[in-house]
C-alpha cells in the first residue's frame, strides 16, 4: 500500500526481524468470563476471538463489557439443547451445582444452561427462547445417536445421550432459518455423520477427544466413507484433541495403560479427516490459549507446522465471518500479533508474541504471562 493511501489514524510498527501473523481464535472455550482479568488470560496468548458453545445466559452488563475494543471478542451459544437425562444436564446438576451454582435444583438450569428438544415443537420452543437472550448461535448435543433408542430410558445412561438422531435435520434447519450456525457435540463417528448430515456448521469436538477403550473405542473411529461425507457437507471440525493430555499421565508424567491407542486413534481420525479435505478449526474446551492444541496436531504426526499454522489463522474468520479478521490484507482490521520466530517451522513459535496489536493499539502484556517478552 501506498503512504499516500492511509488513513489518518494510521501507525507504523517496526517488525523487522519478527513475523506477522493475524490474531488466534479458540473455537470452543467455556470460561469467559466479562471481565479484564479473564480477557486477559486470552489475549496474553494471542487469543482475540472466542466461541463459548455452552453457558449460562449472560446479562445485559456482560454482554456491554464484549463490545469494549480492548478486550477480546466472544460469541457465546447461551444453553446447549439437547433431551431430558442427557450432556449437559448432569454435568450442570450432579457437578456443578453444588460447588458452583449453591445447590440449585433442575428446574432452574432448564432454560439457563440447557433446553429439552425432544420433539420439534420444543426444538422450536428452545430456538426462540435462545434468540430472545440473544445467543449468537446454537449448540447441540449428539452422544452415542446409534444407540439412541437403547440409551433413552436407561438410567445408567444419565448424562451419556443426547438429541434424537431423526429430529437433528429439522433443528439444523429451524436454526439455520433464525440465521444461528450450529455447533454440535459429538462423541461417536456415527454422531458425526448425522452431523454433517443435516447440515450442521461445525462439530464442537471429534471423536476420541476424551479417551475410550474397547467396542466405545472402535465407534469413534472415523472411516474414509465417513470422512467423504463429512467433508462433501461443508462442516468444519474441531478436534479439542488436546483434552486427552490431561487425563493421559500419572503424578509421575508416565502415560497411563490405553493411552497409547487412545492417541493412535486421535491420529487416525486427523489423518482420513485431512485426506479428505475437512477443514479443521483450532479449539481446545478449555481457558485461554490455543498452543496445546495446535502442538498437540503436529505431535500426532499427521500435520506439518505449516499446515497446523493455517488451520490456527483460519478458525477466526469463520468464528466471525462478519468481521474482516483473520488477514492482513488493506482492509483487514488491525489485530495482528508479532511473533519472535516462524510457527510454520517449528510450531511453538505460536508462543514467542513480542507484540499484541488490538484495534490498531497495543496491548499491554499481564506481568504472570508466560508469553511475557
Amino acid at each position: 500500500m501506498d503512504a499516500n493511501e492511509l488513513g489518518p489514524n494510521a501507525a507504523r510498527v517496526d517488525v523487522t526481524g519478527r513475523w506477522l501473523t493475524p490474531a488466534y481464535a479458540n473455537a470452543h472455550a467455556h470460561i469467559t468470563n466479562a471481565n479484564l482479568e479473564t480477557s486477559q488470560v486470552f489475549t496474553d496468548s494471542g487469543v482475540f476471538y472466542v466461541w463459548n458453545p455452552g453457558t449460562i445466559v449472560l446479562t445485559a452488563e456482560d454482554k456491554a463489557f464484549f463490545t469494549r475494543s480492548d478486550v477480546y471478542d466472544v460469541r457465546i451459544a447461551q444453553g446447549a439443547i439437547t433431551e431430558p437425562g442427557g450432556h449437559p444436564e448432569r454435568l450442570y446438576v450432579e457437578i456443578l451445582s453444588p460447588y458452583v451454582y449453591g445447590g440449585r435444583p433442575l428446574e432452574w438450569f432448564i432454560g439457563n444452561a440447557f433446553h429439552y428438544g425432544t420433539t420439534p415443537a420444543e426444538i422450536d420452543a428452545a430456538l426462540d427462547l435462545l434468540v430472545s437472550q440473544g445467543a449468537d448461535f446454537v449448540k447441540a448435543m449428539l452422544l452415542n445417536s446409534e444407540r439412541y433408542e437403547t440409551l433413552r430410558d436407561d438410567p445408567e445412561a444419565y448424562g451419556n445421550k443426547g438429541l434424537n438422531p431423526e429430529n437433528f435435520p429439522y433443528l439444523v434447519r429451524a436454526a439455520h432459518a433464525r440465521g444461528l450456525m450450529v455447533a454440535v457435540h459429538v462423541e461417536t463417528a456415527h454422531d458425526l455423520v448425522v452431523a454433517a448430515s443435516a447440515g450442521a456448521d461445525v462439530a464442537a469436538h471429534l471423536p476420541g477427544y476424551g479417551g475410550g477403550e474397547g467396542e466405545a473405542l472402535e465407534r469413534m473411529r472415523i472411516t474414509p466413507e465417513q470422512a467423504l461425507i463429512i467433508a462433501q457437507s461443508g462442516m468444519r471440525v474441531t478436534p479439542t484433541y488436546s483434552v486427552i493430555l490431561g487425563l493421559a499421565y500419572d503424578d509421575d508424567g508416565v502415560m497411563k495403560p490405553g493411552y497409547i491407542e487412545q492417541m493412535a486413534l486421535q491420529g487416525d481420525n486427523l489423518r482420513v479427516l485431512r485426506d479428505a479435505g475437512v477443514p479443521v478449526l483450532i479449539g481446545t474446551d478449555g481457558r485461554g490459549p490455543i498452543f496445546p492444541e495446535a502442538e498437540h496436531i503436529v505431535e500426532l504426526g499427521v500435520a506439518s507446522p505449516e499446515e497446523v499454522t493455517r488451520m490456527v489463522l483460519e478458525t477466526a474468520p469463520v468464528l466471525f465471518p462478519e468481521r474482516r479478521i483473520g488477514c492482513l490484507d488493506a482492509g483487514c482490521e488491525a489485530d495482528f500479533l508479532v511473533l519472535d520466530a516462524d510457527p510454520t517451522v517449528d510450531i511453538a513459535a505460536l508462543r514467542q508474541i513480542n507484540r499484541r496489536i488490538m484495534q490498531g493499539h497495543e496491548l499491554a502484556t499481564a506481568l504472570s504471562s508466560p508469553n511475557r517478552p
